[in-house]
């Protein structure tokens, strides 16, 4: 080969190489700005979420307690769910410590455990992203008591 071929390899090896980090630089910036619409979604519902902070009652749901307005407490607890459900999702897209993946799943246990939850959950949870569906439906087969202790209940 003479050096005029290597000089075309070589440029063309270099062209490909730049097109490579031009397309992921596009990915990078489009996983960004995903990020981002996610933060801002997030930071929503978390206002929303502290509008309950005027409405004693709503932090009876929190205790599992279901209140007269069941209207706000379906939509209470769907702010909630949504909540998490961003969490999910941003987590999931971003690298972050395994200590926020821990603060999530205790967070969705510890939502889960509630009765209220887990009906509403039963209604609306198909609306959910299916990573998020999954994952909550792991957490509560968890909590399914065996079949034969559900046997001798009934």
């Amino acid at each position: 080969m003479s050096l005029e071929s290597y000089v075309g390899l070589f440029s063309a090896v270099i062209s490909l190489a730049g097109l490579l980090l031009v397309f992921w630089q596009l990915r990078q910036n489009a996983k960004q700005r995903e990020s981002e619409s996610l933060v801002k979604l997030y930071d929503i519902n978390r206002q929303l979420l502290t509008l309950g902070f005027s409405h004693r009652e709503l932090f009876e749901v929190l205790e599992d307690k279901p209140i007269a307005d069941v209207l706000a407490q379906k939509r209470y607890l769907q702010l909630w769910l949504n909540q998490l459900s961003l969490s999910h999702s941003f987590l999931r897209r971003s690298v972050v410590q395994p200590e926020l993946q821990d603060e999530l799943h205790r967070n969705l246990v510890d939502f889960l455990g509630m009765k209220l939850m887990q009906k509403h959950w039963e209604e609306y949870g198909s609306f959910y992203p299916d990573s998020f569906q999954q994952r909550v439906n792991e957490i509560l087969k968890k909590k399914e008591p065996p079949r034969a202790a559900r046997a001798k209940r009934k």
